[in-house]
């Protein structure tokens, strides 16, 4: 098989380096098809890079955790802490000690929904 004939499979990982590469040449607007030939992107790929690029300045979206995300994170942590500490605590005990140890309110119902993730 020739290099110039590369076709990537729908689960290849397309490494960051071969992205900038396709978005350099799109960017000296080179065709997507002489793109795709030489880089083995495939065309809807390359829309996606285009857009993340125009999006967020990089070719590769990087998640980022929000202030939500992480809040919820430490508090799954703490309540986790919690059982392990005292497995038969009551959810309003949690509730009491996430009150006054981390200053946050937090109800019972979603102590509970944490706790069964």
């Amino acid at each position: 098989m020739d290099n110039l004939d590369l076709q990537l499979g729908w689960d290849e990982y397309i490494s960051k380096e071969r992205k900038q590469v396709a978005l350099q040449m799109s960017l000296l607007n080179i065709k997507d098809p002489m793109i795709r030939r030489y880089t083995g992107i495939s065309e809807r790929s390359l829309r996606y890079l285009r857009k993340a690029y125009w999006e967020t300045g990089e070719v590769v979206r990087t998640p980022v955790i929000t202030y939500s995300q992480y809040y919820i994170y430490v508090i799954s942590q703490f309540l986790e802490a919690c059982i392990k500490r005292q497995p038969d605590i009551l959810l309003t005990e949690m509730q009491d000690q996430l009150r006054e140890t981390c200053g946050v309110e937090v109800s019972i119902t979603t102590i509970s929904r944490m706790i069964c993730r």
